[in-house]
């Protein structure tokens, strides 16, 4: 069996604001779904492993196109986000409501169609983090701008 590891046609889809990504950089990775941790181990004093457990907050990183809708939409979800004169209140956080990140159809050798789950749903979100100004490669050219957000929950 083979498998197609291409990500062309991956796109990316907020609902509360409506925003659709389907261009992404080729600088940079243009998105990422970090490892997460689901248990924190430690020893006891008597060498003994312990566990805890608390609730992961998942973490996903778009990298865009500088200029482009997304940037432009994604930089004013940053501005009106951070604490600044006349927004300095932490709880006025901007609420992104929903993200669903897709890819492509995957298809075998044969040419049929075969299903797998390539999408994920994460919910409650707020940004994190992002440039807040312009940088340049050493190309010459605008850098691609990586925005990082954070959710509460995640599906499959």
């Amino acid at each position: 069996m083979a498998f197609d590891i291409s990500s062309v046609g991956a796109k990316i889809v907020f609902s509360n604001p409506n925003l659709t990504i389907d261009e992404f950089s080729d600088e940079g990775t243009p998105f990422e779904c970090p490892d997460i941790d689901v248990s924190t181990n430690a020893k006891n004093l008597n060498g003994e492993m312990i566990s805890s457990r608390t609730p992961s907050v998942y973490q996903f990183s778009v990298t865009v196109i500088p200029g482009s809708v997304a940037d432009v939409t994604m930089r004013d979800w940053l501005a009106k986000s951070a604490i600044q004169p006349g927004n300095n209140n932490a709880t006025d956080a901007f609420y992104i409501g929903q993200c669903e990140i897709s890819l492509p159809q995957v298809y075998s050798p044969d040419g049929g169609a075969f299903s797998t789950n390539n999408s994920v749903t994460f919910s409650n979100i707020r940004i994190k983090s992002g440039p807040t100004g312009p940088s340049t490669s050493a190309e010459g050219r605008m850098s691609a701008r990586t925005y990082t957000f954070e959710a509460e929950k995640f599906s499959r």
